[in-house]
């Protein structure tokens, strides 16, 4: 196993999930968006090395999911993710080979990911690379290049993120690429605010 590939596989993505927001300066931000639905609204930042994803439950989509109004979700995927904070830290994972994962944050507001890690030859990496860097243009889909680290020696990354906005769910599918090791890292997260159960008097 060459050293490139030994160092990116002690390196690794952590996800974490916080029930809370995080201040924008924790984090090198490349590109943003910005949610506004009627139920919830979020941001979702490309940073250095992953990403950010805040989805927050609106008055409207509160009272229909029966859930406080402001309750917040904030999915981070980042290198060597060691938790900026305890507190509001509901998961911490490694994102290695497949996973998924789903959580029931509150009765009816719902998170779920999947997370899928390839080693790749290096001739298939860059073919891939080309394949999502091109879906990416059409798309008009947000990039973010993280330059190689002089001191470190970690070498670059190249991440794609795809926004599908839904009335009660948001969909945020992330490719994230790596030349330390040709590594890609891609994941799918869901969060759904859910319309509350009624339950009929006996």
């Amino acid at each position: 196993m060459s050293q490139r590939t030994k160092s990116r596989r002690s390196n690794g993505l952590m996800l974490m999930l916080y029930q809370r927001p995080l201040h924008p300066e924790l984090f090198n931000i490349l590109a943003d968006v910005k949610v506004d639905r009627r139920n919830y609204s979020a941001d979702v930042w490309l940073v250095e090395g992953g990403h950010v994803l805040t989805f927050t439950v609106t008055d409207a989509g509160a009272a229909q999911a029966g859930v406080p109004a402001g309750t917040t979700l904030t999915e981070v995927i980042q290198m060597n993710g060691e938790p900026m904070s305890e507190q509001g830290l509901m998961e911490s994972l490694l994102c290695r080979g497949e996973r998924y994962h789903e959580v029931d944050v509150e009765p009816n507001l719902r998170y779920m990911v999947s997370t899928q890690e390839e080693q790749l030859s290096a001739t298939l990496f860059e073919a891939t690379k080309t394949e999502i860097l091109d879906y990416a243009a059409k798309r008009e889909l947000i990039v973010g290049e993280t330059p190689v680290d002089p001191i470190s020696g970690r070498g670059a990354i190249t991440s794609v993120l795809d926004v599908e906005r839904r009335a009660n769910e948001l969909h945020v599918h992330s490719f994230h690429l790596f030349e330390d090791g040709y590594t890609v890292v891609k994941t799918q997260a869901f969060m759904e605010v859910l319309k509350k159960r009624v339950v009929a008097d006996k």
